[in-house]
């Protein structure tokens, strides 16, 4: 998240400025325009798609975001206890790592996508973390 706020990730429009030939650019989930940071986690339909499932799966209302920076801040207005708060700014750090990867799966590995399957992989990984996270403590709670 935080190369995504400095607009530090190889996305089309940046590999683009870079003078490293991409192709036509656009985005990789959408091909409806140019793939920006800012497209890749907030104008695109996919981006757009896994925000509005997670807010319905978190129990929040759902968020509009126009930057990488403003999918940080969001939590903070959210009117949850500070526990919850981080939960979901968990489950948004995850979404965001999850989009990065369905891309980069579909540009080097040819690998189909959706929002669904991200979605479903997120979810997975908030389990996980969350199990994890509870074995941890059991763990040290024994010594």
């Amino acid at each position: 998240m935080w190369r995504a706020s400095l607009d530090r990730l190889p996305t089309q429009n940046a590999l683009r400025r870079r003078n490293v030939q991409v192709g036509d650019g656009s985005c990789v989930f959408c091909g409806e325009t140019e793939e920006s940071v800012d497209h890749l986690f907030s104008g695109c339909r996919v981006a757009c798609g896994v925000w509005i499932a997670l807010a319905k799966w978190c129990k929040i209302p759902h968020f509009f975001v126009f930057s990488p920076l403003d999918v940080i801040k969001m939590v903070s207005y959210l009117a949850e206890s500070n526990a919850k708060k981080e939960r979901i700014y968990g489950v948004i750090i995850g979404a965001c790592w999850t989009m990065c990867k369905a891309r980069n799966d579909k540009i080097f590995n040819g690998k189909p996508t959706n929002v669904a399957q991200i979605v479903a992989d997120v979810k997975s990984m908030g389990f996980l973390w969350r199990f994890f996270s509870l074995l941890g403590k059991l763990v040290l709670a024994s010594f």
